[in-house]
């Protein structure tokens, strides 16, 4: 540990004066995967995403859009302290996380082109090794970089070690969490690397649904856990929406004519409630459609609601 606080020391040194304003309300869920669920506004050279917002703990919903940046986000979330207190390399994971997001639009951008041409329609192998391995990152990234994720890593540390004070945890728990990419050695034990790899051997299928009806939330990786047999951990199934027509579908593969396979396929009416059931019982506070919903989709959200608490 003590080689990667000298590492960001350095860092911090290097580019104090290339940035004298940090930026401190940072994303856990990457506005790049927002835009595929919002409509994009431009103010003068910049670009801003407004999406439908869906309270589920009061079932309020907003009569307009709203700017996704004021969601999903804490001050300094992914700021390390050293033993005074001092931020140590500025904005150093923050930057990190704004380079893979950078590939992750790329890759969401590409689907969603390739879901509009007939021809890959027909294909079975729609996603190269590279699109498969950004979107097991994507899915893996945000369930690790989560604040109640964190803050459960923090209190693990500190209860096997009771000698270990809070901003010492929390420094372990974000070098562990998530991949820095500053020693070759340290990177590769990272839990979020170890985590990746459950996602691997499985079959993808993308859904495509007729219309903008596909929603999200705060809290947006919906997983099955295993079977007690699973010798690699890997979950009964995931959902993950892509985009407001797109829903991802992960499965085990059970059956050697699944390697490799993904491919698109027209959603039913019935998978289409099924995905705004499940987001809804997946949601932490926070839903975002591309459209206002309707009453059939408010009355989802409150079934899926009711079956989180029951």
């Amino acid at each position: 540990m003590q080689k990667l606080i000298i590492a960001f020391s350095k860092y911090r040194r290097s580019t104090m004066q290339k940035d004298p304003e940090p930026t401190e309300w940072e994303h856990f869920v990457p506005r790049v995967y927002y835009k595929g669920f919002s409509e994009i506004k431009r103010k003068r050279t910049k670009e801003k995403l407004f999406a439908w917002v869906t309270d589920v703990e009061s079932h309020e919903i907003d009569n307009c859009q709203l700017n996704i940046y004021n969601f999903c986000a804490e001050n300094n979330l992914y700021e390390l302290r050293n033993d005074e207190g001092e931020y140590i390399a500025r904005n150093f994971i923050e930057k990190k996380f704004g380079r893979i997001e950078q590939e992750i639009g790329v890759v969401l951008n590409g689907i969603k082109e390739k879901s509009k041409n007939e021809k890959y329609l027909e294909c079975t192998s729609i996603l190269s090794e590279y699109e498969k391995s950004i979107l097991i990152i994507l899915i893996t990234m945000l369930r690790f970089r989560d604040p109640e994720t964190i803050n459960y890593g923090v209190r693990f540390l500190q209860q096997d070690n009771p000698e270990m004070d809070e901003r010492e945890a929390r420094n372990f728990t974000l070098m562990n969490l998530i991949p820095l990419g500053i020693d070759p050695e340290w990177d590769k034990n990272t839990i979020i690397r170890t985590a990746t790899e459950k996602y691997s051997g499985m079959e993808f299928q993308i859904g495509i649904a007729p219309d903008d009806v596909i929603i999200t939330s705060d809290r947006p990786v919906i997983e099955w856990k295993p079977e007690k047999n699973e010798l690699y951990n890997r979950p009964k199934a995931v959902m993950f929406p892509l985009a407001s027509r797109l829903c991802l579908y992960l499965f085990p593969i059970t059956d050697q004519s699944q390697a490799g396979r993904s491919f698109f396929f027209a959603l039913s009416d019935t998978q289409i409630s099924n995905i705004q059931i499940n987001v809804a019982v997946c949601a932490r506070r926070w839903i975002f459609s591309r459209e206002s919903l309707t009453e059939e989709q408010r009355e989802r959200i409150k079934e899926g609601r009711r079956r989180l608490i029951t």
